[in-house]
């Protein structure tokens, strides 16, 4: 009896321990300034690199292929930092968890069309149809950062309290204000 009662003494304090950690999922916690740094930090670099890849593209200094390749790399590059950044430790942190999460499933859907377009082997798909959707992607990426960031300010207070006090934060408000113009 008193083997089976330590047993369930054991199992009860793991069980308690996973469920500090975040239970099986392998979910960590992060500040909510910590999250909104690096959170802004890595969209405004995907922000710049984009703006950079299209600018070169423009001048002719860069092609298509090129340009999709250097957002490319950087879309997974943010897709990764915002994958690394946990749930953000704030009362609604799962909900804003959950935005970024959809963000980063809408860009990588979009990054896979943008590579197909390129890759393509259609003779029937001309270099200015493949420029057109490539174009038409991007801008809705920009779109969807743009909103989620809104999202994520507006949904968590306590996020958005950090987000409004992190320079990242200003420096991507800034960065995507530049790339609509």
């Amino acid at each position: 009896m008193r083997r089976a009662v330590s047993s369930l003494a054991v199992l009860a304090g793991c069980a308690a321990l996973l469920a500090g950690c975040g239970g099986g999922g392998g979910s960590s916690t992060t500040s909510a300034a910590d999250w909104a740094s690096g959170y802004c930090g890595a969209a405004t670099s995907w922000v710049t690199t984009l703006d950079q890849a299209r600018a070169g593209f423009r001048t002719g200094a860069t092609t298509l292929g090129d340009a999709v390749g250097q957002v490319s790399d950087e879309t997974d590059t943010f897709l990764q930092s915002i994958g690394g950044l946990g749930v953000p430790d704030t009362p609604d942190g799962s909900t804003s968890d959950a935005s970024a999460t959809d963000l980063s499933k809408r860009l990588s859907g979009r990054n896979a069309r943008i590579s197909g377009t390129i890759s393509t082997t259609n003779p029937d798909v001309t270099p200015a149809q493949q420029t057109k959707i490539v174009q038409s992607q991007v801008a809705a990426n920009l779109t969807d950062v743009k909103d989620t960031t809104a999202k994520l300010a507006a949904d968590d207070a306590e996020l958005g309290t950090a987000m409004g006090a992190a320079t990242e934060c200003a420096d991507l408000t800034a960065a995507l204000e530049k790339s609509a113009a």
